[in-house]
């Protein structure tokens, strides 16, 4: 008797023991769950979205090996810098911008110390709400926890509370005290934005030499005007002749908005009845890029768009938008009696931003549409129009004329009984015009035509600036002269 009723003694303490342990294991183990529900929750639920100035920003929370914060350019790409010690991912995304305020602004800019205590105390103001409601939703998320596991005791359910939004409390509270914000003095770039750090050290320059290109070129579209003005009209045809048909080629302007101006002032001096653009109005094919097709929407005239290897669909749309413009993708369209066929670089076929590096296997099956599509009449087009010269392999001798670009090279040669004109780089090749000391050389080309029932190529003027724009050339090809006694109108 006396030795049950030690060992039931000598068992209570273990019992005890054994129920403690399985409560501390229990209380860990929904710790944990607890922690781990409430990042999800945060994870999924917490991007919040903020405005300032024009800008739509929306800011979340991801687990990370590594503390980073990530701001995000859609579909530019990233810059990542690590700005913290908590394995904690901040996203910062870009989601829209009010073109209109960013106007306004540029037009109108307000006062620097203004614009950045602002920006400070909108700044506060966001991260107090974003902190909070990251809490709330931490909170929230730890609920989960009791709630999968079947645990029905009040306890456990404020437990669950309690370490879910604490715990997001604490993560919040140790990123916000080891943020540096210096450490995006070497952020790593990923997508487009790899070339920021060039793009950068552009900046620097970009915009007066832009202002002061813009400025030049001005000039030198209308002294340009003054000098063909003054060139030996081609037999039986005047300067002005209504008889003729005057189209602007221009090509691979790659975002240079100054360049716009200078075709502006090319359609006007030279009293062109359209332009014809072989490609490359931008450079990776962005909607924002595409911008620069607003440009074109104050020429008076039509605008004939191919788009080239560095444009996308984005781009067509947008130029495709202005009423003035016909894009030039398989049909042929007519200007002025003139009937012209155009065919995109396959490459211009994505989306956005993507690969501009277009295979011989889609060259040659673009030159074979090509083909077939100038077949489909009996009369060949008074003018096809392809973005890279290699397209027009298979219709050399089948057309009377193609305008082409990519080269950033303008010439004009014959081959067999077609002519090829390549207009070059009528922007300069864009930045790549301010990244070299010597520039880039500008140029378009000019095509007079006699006008319908028998159109036919008369002239080609070249029109060159050297890239210091201090030296600029019209070159002439002349091809044919208007019938003595022809009609005008």
């Amino acid at each position: 008797m006396t030795t049950t009723v030690a060992t039931t003694q000598q068992s209570i303490p273990r019992r005890r023991a054994r129920r403690w342990l399985r409560l501390g294991s229990l209380t860990l183990g929904l710790a944990l769950l607890c922690c781990l529900c409430a990042a999800f929750t945060v994870t999924e639920f917490g991007a919040q979205t903020y405005h300032w100035q024009g800008l739509d920003v929306q800011v979340g929370l991801q687990p990370a090996l590594r503390g980073q914060t990530r701001l995000i350019l859609t579909p530019l790409g990233e810059v990542r810098a690590a700005t913290h010690r908590t394995p904690l991912a901040l996203k910062v995304s870009l989601q829209g911008v009010s073109l209109e305020r960013m106007k306004a602004l540029a037009l109108h800019p307000p006062d620097r110390a203004a614009l950045e205590q602002d920006f400070r105390r909108t700044a506060r103001r966001d991260l107090r709400q974003f902190s909070f409601w990251q809490i709330v939703l931490g909170t929230l998320g730890g609920l989960i926890a009791p709630l999968f596991l079947r645990l029905r005791h009040a306890r456990f359910w404020v437990f669950s509370a309690l370490c879910g939004g604490g715990f997001i409390a604490a993560l919040l509270f140790a990123t916000l005290r080891t943020f540096h914000a210096g450490a995006f003095a070497s952020p790593t770039y990923t997508g487009s934005l790899r070339k920021a750090p060039m793009i950068v050290s552009l900046g620097k320059v970009v915009f007066l030499q832009a202002q002061a290109l813009s400025d030049r070129l001005k000039t030198v579209a209308t002294n340009l005007n003054a000098l063909y003005g003054r060139l030996s009209a081609p037999p039986g045809l005047a300067p002005d002749d209504a008889r003729t048909v005057r189209i602007l080629h221009i090509s691979d302007i790659h975002n240079n908005v100054a360049a716009m101006g200078f075709v502006q002032e090319l359609a006007a001096d030279f009293h062109a009845d359209a332009v014809i653009d072989t490609g490359d109005l931008t450079d990776f094919g962005l909607p924002v890029e595409a911008t620069l097709s607003k440009g074109l929407a104050r020429l008076p005239i039509p605008y004939l768009f191919v788009a080239g290897n560095h444009d996308s669909q984005a781009t067509v749309r947008a130029v495709g938008a202005h009423p003035n413009a016909m894009i030039l993708d398989g049909q042929r369209v007519s200007v002025d009696g003139l009937s012209v066929l155009g065919l995109p670089d396959p490459s211009s076929a994505r989306p956005g931003q993507g690969s501009v590096d277009t295979s011989d296997q889609a060259i040659q099956a673009a030159s074979d549409t090509l083909l077939a599509d100038v077949k489909q009449t009996p009369m060949p087009p008074d003018i096809v129009c392809v973005h890279n010269p290699r397209m027009d392999a298979r219709v050399i001798g089948q057309v009377p004329l193609v305008l082409c670009g990519h080269l950033h090279r303008a010439y004009v040669e014959t081959d067999g009984s077609t002519v090829v004109c390549n207009a070059g780089t009528t922007g300069g090749a864009g930045l790549r015009y301010l990244d070299r000391r010597e520039g880039v050389p500008l140029s378009a080309a000019l095509l007079t035509f006699s006008r319908p029932p028998h159109p036919r190529l008369l002239t080609i003027d070249m029109i060159v600036l050297d890239g210091s724009l201090s030296e600029y050339s019209i070159t002439r090809r002349t091809f044919g002269s208007l019938p003595s006694g022809g009609g005008g109108h």
